[in-house]
């Protein structure tokens, strides 16, 4: 288990707190986007990514919210 200070669980709530803030705070939306493969992503799932490259995932978001899916 991550403690609260871990760098991974930080990242991990800066992407959870993004994804709510992008689905206008709907946890099931942002639950099930964050499960689901992403084409911005190569296909891959968001959750997965951010593990290896969080910024990849943080980035996503970003172009998401501002209309760049891709």
């Amino acid at each position: 288990m991550h403690k609260a200070n871990d760098p991974q669980q930080q990242i991990n709530i800066a992407i959870w707190r993004s994804a709510l803030e992008l689905f206008g705070g709907d946890r099931s939306a942002a639950d099930q986007w964050l499960h689901n493969e992403a084409m911005g992503l190569g296909w891959k799932r968001p959750i997965d990514v951010m593990q290896d490259d969080a910024q990849q995932v943080l980035d996503l978001i970003t172009r998401i919210d501002r209309g760049v899916y891709t």
